[in-house]
């Protein structure tokens, strides 16, 4: 039996992106931002954010999007070890993914362009077209004006987010 709500989880130095799918449809999604240095207390603080929405939300199954294992430094693994073990403790089933396994899935291919990874997660989720345009103009603007590459990150978060919910949802229905 399929759970009620599932949580997608998109994690990164700076960014958590959230994604909830709630009896048969998403329902929400946000991008919150942890602009300090890693410390425990920002571990902390990303974890209570993820907490809350579990609580609000009644969430039973987690999908998180792990972040490229380039950018994994000591703050990355011990927020990734610590959220796991603070999940777990909470006896929510957790499913982990990157970002090959949600091209994959979304653009039949593990060549990733995350601007037709976001196309395609709004065209699967209309929802989202809002949230795709607000990336497509920051992807316009950067090409045009080198603006910064982060705030780009900032948009895509919510697309991860989903796809490692989709994900976890696909694994739920062929078990």
């Amino acid at each position: 039996m399929l759970p009620d709500t599932i949580l997608g989880i998109s994690l990164s130095t700076n960014r958590l992106g959230l994604a909830i799918w709630n009896k048969g449809e998403l329902t929400h999604w946000q991008v919150k931002g942890f602009d300090e240095t890693y410390s425990k207390k920002k571990m902390k603080r990303i974890w209570r954010t993820i907490e809350m929405t579990i609580e609000r939300h009644g969430v039973s199954v987690i999908g998180m999007k792990l972040p490229p294992k380039y950018t994994y430094s000591d703050g990355v693994s011990q927020s990734l070890k610590y959220i796991t073990a603070k999940v777990l403790e909470k006896g929510i089933t957790i499913y982990f993914y990157d970002l090959e396994a949600i091209g994959l899935h979304f653009l039949k291919s593990k060549l990733i362009d995350k601007s037709k990874l976001a196309e395609c997660i709004s065209d699967t989720y209309p929802q989202l077209k809002h949230e795709f345009l607000k990336l497509s103009k920051c992807l316009c603007k950067m090409k045009r004006d080198c603006l910064k590459l982060s705030k780009c990150h900032y948009h895509m978060k919510i697309f991860e987010a989903v796809g490692a919910m989709e994900l976890a949802l696909l694994e739920l229905l062929n078990q």
